[in-house]
């Protein structure tokens, strides 16, 4: 499996979102507000959104919004914690 770097795949998934193309990523869950995690998610199909302004969370720039494709919900996960995107593997 050929890796990447956290950048180059979120430079990916908006290139992908541009295009109306859903991607699927691989990341370990973690809320720092309540300290928990729920552990390995796999989100098979979604699409880039709006984050967060740098004056709504000291947390904006490592947070990476996102929408599950078939749901529309609204997600969040920590760039720090992506562990794959479609065929590549993060590199840490």
């Amino acid at each position: 499996m050929e890796t990447i770097k956290p950048h180059e795949a979120i430079e990916m998934m908006r290139k992908l979102t541009s295009i109306n193309v859903p991607f699927s990523f691989e990341f370990e869950s973690y809320n720092k507000t309540k300290d928990t995690s729920e552990g390995h998610k796999v989100v098979a199909k979604a699409f880039l959104r709006q984050g967060l302004r740098n004056n709504q969370s000291d947390r904006a720039k490592y947070l990476i919004g996102y929408s599950h494709f078939q749901t529309g919900e609204p997600r969040f996960f920590h760039i720090a914690l992506l562990k794959k995107f479609n065929n590549y593997k993060i590199e840490p």
